[in-house]
């Protein structure tokens, strides 16, 4: 099947954060105006405290789904910086220290701010206890580099071909925001699914039962667009409350929908020292999540520390979407399978790791896992 036109493409991703509001608001206007008036106006005088709970319950998930949305819209998800702009500090070397070559983006848990969830990036005259450091690669042990947008891609970075842009901690490319969900709004596209949901489903439970009786007692006054938000409330929030959960998993696990579909293994670089020479290449399996930690980290890095906030479309998570902080123990496995295979090869000096000297670079893949080839060609860009 032909893919859309990027012409077809802009059109749709301008036409559908219309219709978004407009849903919004229509089924808003029959809630408030036909639904809970008629409650208020045309039942006993005991029904209007429920009519007033409903009012204020619909209101309370039709304004959070509103700003959330309006937060999405207006917030980039992220981009890597330039890759001319100045990254790694060489300018403290003064002919003593080696000068560092290591790729632009990489992590170590000796570097990470755990208060921060950033990364503390290497100066040239850093003692060498910080490494060995590890980042993606491609299968040859280089860094990812887009030639479209000029810049090195950190970890869980991806180029967006509908954005025509690199996109941090891409998630996936939404024509309902018209963009791409990434970093930076990620937390405010879950907020909108999720109070979307929970209104659809709030007004579809609460109106069914006046629908039901007015189509029971065959009621001249049931107003056809009951019928109407009934049937939108039923179908937006079922469907969006199950992709709400689905997100909810995604943030418990540390995982992005792109890493969730994956189907080709990773590709970790261990540097050894800081000269960008001593390194090896391990193939991580595409069922090991690399960044999967305890599921209320993996939860407060999305949605912030202050509890009171995780739920409000206001501030984002933590870090700054370029570094992120791995899982402990695939950390350390993937770091002694880098050693085994620096030892296992017929190099001699090759027991001290800070003494390695320019080795050849090699692919390796897990003991036990069976892994076919796969041409760097055919990694994601």
């Amino acid at each position: 099947m032909s893919k859309p036109s990027p012409l077809a493409a802009k059109i749709a991703g301008s036409i559908l954060p219309v219709v978004v509001y407009g849903l919004l608001g229509y089924t808003w206007y029959i809630y408030i105006f036909r639904i809970c008036a008629h409650l208020l106006l045309n039942k006993p005088p005991d029904n209007t405290a429920q009519a007033i709970i409903f009012m204020i319950i619909a209101s309370f998930f039709w304004i959070m789904a509103l700003i959330s949305y309006t937060r999405v819209l207006f917030t980039s998800p992220g981009k890597p910086p330039n890759a001319r702009t100045p990254l790694l500090s060489e300018e403290s070397n003064q002919g003593q220290v080696a000068p560092i070559h290591l790729p632009r983006y990489y992590y170590s848990p000796k570097l990470f701010n755990q208060s921060t969830m950033t990364i503390r990036y290497i100066d040239a005259q850093d003692k060498m206890d910080v490494m060995p450091v590890i980042s993606v690669s491609r299968q040859d042990g280089q860094p990812k580099f887009c030639h479209m947008c000029e810049c090195y891609k950190p970890d869980r970075a991806h180029h967006c071909k509908e954005c025509n842009a690199c996109v941090i901690k891409m998630d996936h490319h939404c024509p309902w925001v018209n963009g791409c969900v990434g970093f930076r709004n990620y937390k405010f596209f879950f907020l909108f699914v999720l109070y979307t949901g929970c209104y659809g489903l709030w007004v579809f439970v609460s109106s069914l039962p006046l629908v039901v009786t007015g189509i029971r007692d065959m009621n001249a006054d049931l107003d056809p667009q009951w019928i109407v938000i009934i049937v939108i409330a039923f179908i937006f929030g079922l469907t969006v409350c199950g992709f709400a959960g689905v997100h909810a998993y995604y943030i418990i696990r540390n995982e992005t929908t792109i890493e969730h579909l994956a189907d080709r293994p990773n590709e970790i670089r261990v540097d050894f020292d800081m000269s960008g020479q001593n390194f090896e290449v391990v193939s991580v399996p595409v069922d090991d999540n690399l960044w999967e930690r305890k599921k209320m980290e993996n939860w407060v890095f999305v949605m912030g520390r202050n509890p009171w906030g995780w739920f409000l479309p206001i501030q984002r998570g933590l870090g700054d979407g370029t570094v992120f902080q791995y899982n402990d123990y695939m950390f350390n496995t993937i770091v002694n399978r880098a050693v085994k295979q620096r030892q296992s090869m017929d190099v001699p000096n090759y027991g001290n790791n800070n003494n390695l000297q320019e080795p050849p670079h090699a692919n390796v893949e897990y003991e036990a896992e069976r892994l076919s080839s796969i041409d760097s060609t055919a990694h994601m860009t």
